[in-house]
């Protein structure tokens, strides 16, 4: 079974990266949740399902089918994680995918040469826009900085730098309260793949953008997380929503 650049031996338990070779020995909650993904491909299997043991193993843990899920599309890579889908309130959807070796068919020379043309000329006019931009409103615009850095260090003494940006250098109480709130749930945590973690509010902080960023299973991991509140006093984030986005290991 191909899941994107990645093959799945069912009678083995193993998924292969065909493009590294780096091999994966899936463990029981992996194997068994994306056994049943593809089993029910095309369609969303309910989490019950999922949990569901048998007379050798007992029945898996949320906490394990969700983090089975978070390393399935970890070793999948970004370009292939979505195949994975999250159905809010009914379970997760494995979409129906066809390898490249399906998927593509040589194209004639000609329109090969003729794409790559016309991609060339896209990329130097986007450069040269860039460019011209840049200079008109260098004196009107500064590169974003960082309001505010900080470090927190783990039970298992791995450090996360949580970072906060901001447009203003003023009043930014709600982003500071939002970035306090993640870094003492970050520092209960015995150990973590994240590596960083970036927060911005928009501009009528109504919305909370978090990027997180880490390592897992060799593989360099992005999250972009968006949290709307509308109710005041705001209470983007929450410890049952730290809870599902998982940030311990």
């Amino acid at each position: 079974m191909h899941l994107g650049h990645c093959r799945f031996n069912k009678a083995k338990g193993e998924l292969t990266n065909q493009q590294t070779g780096d091999v994966w020995h899936l463990p029981r909650a992996e194997r068994q949740v994306l056994s049943l993904l593809i089993d029910y491909q095309g369609q969303v299997v309910a989490k019950p399902l999922l949990k569901k043991g048998d007379e050798q193993a007992p029945p898996l843990s949320d906490a394990s089918v969700t983090h089975a899920i978070f390393t399935l599309r970890a070793f999948l890579g970004p370009q292939y994680e979505t195949l994975i889908e999250t159905v809010k309130g009914q379970g997760y959807l494995l979409k129906p995918h066809r390898s490249r070796k399906h998927q593509s068919q040589r194209l004639p020379s000609n329109v090969i040469i003729l794409a790559t043309c016309i991609g060339i000329f896209v990329i130097v006019s986007i450069m040269t826009t860039i460019i011209l931009w840049g200079q008109f409103s260098e004196t009107a615009t500064s590169p974003a900085q960082p309001f505010s850095e900080s470090t927190v260090t783990l039970a298992s003494g791995k450090t996360v730098d949580v970072i906060l940006y901001s447009s203003s250098k003023t009043n930014n109480a709600l982003l500071k309260e939002q970035g306090t709130q993640l870094e003492q749930s970050l520092a209960e945590c015995k150990q973590s793949s994240l590596q960083s973690v970036y927060l911005s509010l928009s501009h009528d902080e109504q919305v909370l953008n978090i990027t997180l960023r880490g390592e897992l299973i060799g593989q360099s991991v992005i999250r972009n997380l968006k949290i709307s509140d509308l109710r005041q006093p705001k209470k983007f984030v929450s410890q049952q929503w730290l809870k599902g986005v998982e940030i311990c290991d």
